[in-house]
């Protein structure tokens, strides 16, 4: 039952101590009644003999939604046994032992139907009101669902109201005041605790729900100060002195409203409630009625939600919200924050899965938390994060230096040894913790020298400029805009001088920013996400400048030339990729031994299974694969027995000392050799000098690619590089 129907309940035996007639009493109740309950009807009907033989049903009070015309003072025809149908026979003699009836007026028909079906009454649910054991007359309550079910709380309510009824009828006739037996039947009826105090304080009333709740028996408790009963000692003054304001005339706090507070059982357990409180006045008494709750399992489930909320649950740490909440309760400004990233755990999440991360992300906390002072508060701010926020300036300049340091250590986990690497950034400052931890991971994600960098001004800028650059770039792949475009570098017979085809390399001319690097835009693009819609434009115009240099060869009976084209490792992983270049092919009417692709040696080896499976694809389109920047990976020489590649490409690296003693001329030669016997060609990128140039065609190199044999170039340019162009020679 709730405790505004509760309240309807308690105003309604209130009032039967006026002169007002628990009649209109009974008209005010109805309407909470069927708010409360979504109820289109109530009505209460007195059986009563007629002037003739039979009984005559009289409605004596009426409460219905609009719509619906009013039964008050309505009569049925007498009920006369020669008269009836079998059903109000049947019904008659069940309210006569005091059964309740209810059901749907659609199984009605007969009389009954016909009245329902006239009244509005859809569902109904009707109580005899036993009167000194003789059926005095019925209550009905109606419902527009016609699939209404009448769950246990609106049955025991109905039958406590017909209860309560049953009392005034019996009060009105022998003119005596209402029975303790009324209370008891709402006490009893209800789900919650219902404590009534009188103006003293002193219970009495305590009804078997708080019986159960708070340990104590009726019989123990009426009489005794609330105070010294339920109320935890913490709060007992604060009771005491409210009660008293408002019984010297000051404005109620608590009266009406719903309040959450805590009380105390007969064993001294302490535990949340919900509480609301009512008043009843009588000419004699004032009398305040509390209905509780017991809220343990709303608290536990709240409490349970704010963890999540505010902490880590790997490490138990706060997570970003909960270090913003800690330092602001406990009102000490801070005056540092140190952010460190640890980049690697996210690959290992991806290769070893999150449980195994647990662990290890617990021992780093462990080896935090034992490192740093006393003042300091450590969270956990993101999957791959650690902050420390520092509320006393000593130590600052050196923090850095000293969490770098400890993070040397390898971490163990499972019997296995991880070195993670850090990005620390340190911010300083009196701004709010928001500001300082910003700026921290601002710092963390900087470009340095070092593993640690402390905040300035010119990485707020470098920050700001990164955003425009991002949003300027979204903008252009977005559009397909012309100042994103593709030059051309030669890729030509180390022997010969013979150009076999172009490299095509992203670049980018902004209206407003300028020239743009690639070292700048590309690594933005894929962090932003952006590369794989990049890389098609690339690809799309790479394509379309190799069909119109081949167009124009082929009528001046030159061989053609092909382009290659970069693929990023997020474009590998795309199950639609193959079909998407074979569509570009086809769109722009090129061949695909016109069309070589590059693949990173890191971005195969990331996702080898992947990489065969697209290489073999690729080659069946007629496109021979790259292998780009070989050696800078790991395992290189191993995986490649695997790979279905065509050409290795040498990573400039190698080539910058190529002397003939040089440790990087004998690896040189190592993949040369390698690559020829497994049927590839090679290239020798960043060629700048004619020793180099040289000492790589001595090597075995079959093509090479740099500055020395041809700076990338626009179309234009592309269009009309002749063949056979010598260049100097050491």
């Amino acid at each position: 039952m709730s405790s505004r129907l509760l309240s309807a309940m308690s105003g309604f035996i209130a009032g039967l101590n006026t002169n007002r007639g628990w009649r209109l009493e009974l008209a005010e109740l109805w309407p909470r009644l069927c708010a409360d309950l979504s109820l289109s009807r109530a009505a209460l009907f007195e059986v009563h003999a007629s002037r003739g033989p039979g009984l005559t049903v009289t409605c004596e009070v009426d409460w219905a939604r609009p719509g619906l015309h009013s039964l008050a003072d309505n009569s049925h025809p007498p009920v006369r046994p020669a008269m009836v149908d079998a059903r109000q026979r049947d019904w008659a003699e069940r309210r006569t032992r005091g059964e309740v009836i209810e059901g749907r007026t659609r199984d009605l028909d007969g009389y009954l139907g016909a009245y329902f079906r006239a009244a509005g009454i859809v569902s109904f649910y009707t109580v005899p009101v036993m009167v000194d054991g003789h059926w005095w007359g019925h209550f009905c309550v109606s419902s527009d669902d016609p699939e209404r079910i009448w769950s246990e709380d609106e049955r025991t309510t109905f039958q406590a109201l017909a209860a309560l009824i049953a009392l005034a009828v019996e009060r009105s006739r022998a003119g005596r005041a209402l029975s303790e037996a009324s209370r008891l039947a709402m006490l009893a009826a209800a789900l919650d605790s219902i404590v009534t105090i009188d103006e003293a304080g002193q219970i009495v009333d305590f009804n078997p729900v708080a019986e159960a709740m708070f340990g104590y028996t009726r019989r123990a408790v009426i009489g005794r100060p609330l105070s010294d009963t339920i109320v935890p000692p913490q709060h007992r003054h604060a009771h005491q002195s409210g009660m008293a304001r408002y019984m010297a005339g000051a404005e109620p706090h608590i009266l009406g409203r719903r309040i959450e507070i805590e009380a105390i059982t007969a064993d001294g357990r302490i535990f949340p409630i919900e509480l609301t409180v009512t008043e009843i006045r009588t000419d004699r008494r004032r009398l305040f009625t509390a209905y509780l709750r017991d809220i343990s399992d709303r608290v536990r489930a709240k409490e349970a939600l704010e963890r999540l909320a505010y902490s880590d649950p790997v490490t138990n740490l706060p997570n970003r919200a909960g270090i913003v909440r800690l330092i602001q309760a406990e009102g000490r400004p801070p005056v540092a924050a140190l952010v460190m990233r640890l980049p690697d755990l996210a690959i290992l999440a991806a290769s070893l899965g999150e449980e195994f991360i647990h662990p290890l992300v617990t021992s780093v906390a462990g080896r935090l938390k034992g490192f740093l002072p006393q003042m300091a508060r450590l969270a956990r701010t993101g999957e791959s994060e650690f902050a420390v926020i520092l509320t006393e300036p000593s130590g600052i300049d050196v923090l850095g230096a000293q969490v770098e340091g400890l993070m040397h250590a390898p971490v163990e986990v499972e019997g296995r040894r991880f070195h993670l690497r850090t990005n620390i950034g340190i911010a300083s400052g009196s701004a709010p913790i928001e500001q300082i931890l910003r700026d921290a991971e601002m710092a963390s994600r900087a470009d340095r020298c070092g593993r640690w960098r402390l905040f300035d001004e010119s990485l707020r800028a470098d920050h700001q400029r990164r955003l425009d650059l991002e949003e300027a770039l979204r903008d252009a792949v977005t559009q397909n805009a012309d100042d994103l475009h593709p030059v051309f570098q030669p890729i030509v017979n180390s022997r010969t001088g013979q150009v076999m085809g172009f490299e095509a390399l992203a670049r980018w001319n902004h209206p407003r920013l300028g020239t743009v690097s690639p070292a700048d835009f590309i690594p933005l693009a894929e962090a932003a996400g952006l590369v794989d819609r990049l890389g098609d434009l690339m690809l799309e115009r790479a394509v379309e400048s190799c069909a119109r240099w081949n167009a124009i060869r082929r009528v001046k009976g030159l061989a053609p030339r092909y382009v290659s084209v970069n693929l990023a490792a997020s474009q590998l992983s795309a199950p639609d990729l193959v079909p998407r270049i074979a569509a570009v092919l086809y769109r722009h009417g090129v061949s695909g031994d016109s069309l070589r692709l590059e693949l990173t040696e890191s971005a195969l080896l990331s996702q080898p299974e992947t990489a065969v499976s697209v290489i073999q694809q690729l080659k069946a389109l007629g496109c021979s694969v790259a292998i780009d920047d070989f050696g800078t990976g790991y395992s290189s020489f191993s995986y490649l027995q695997h790979l279905p590649a065509d050409v290795l490409k040498i990573d400039r690296s190698f080539l910058l000392d190529l002397t003939p003693q040089s440790r990087a001329r004998k690896i040189v030669a190592v993949m040369v050799d390698l690559a020829h016997a497994l049927g590839m060609s090679v290239v020798a990128e960043g060629i700048e000098d004619p020793e180099i140039l040289e000492a790589v065609e001595v090597l075995g190199c079959d093509y090479v690619q740099g500055y020395l044999t041809g700076r990338p170039m626009p179309f234009e340019a592309a269009l009309v590089h002749e063949d056979g162009v010598r260049w100097p020679r050491a």
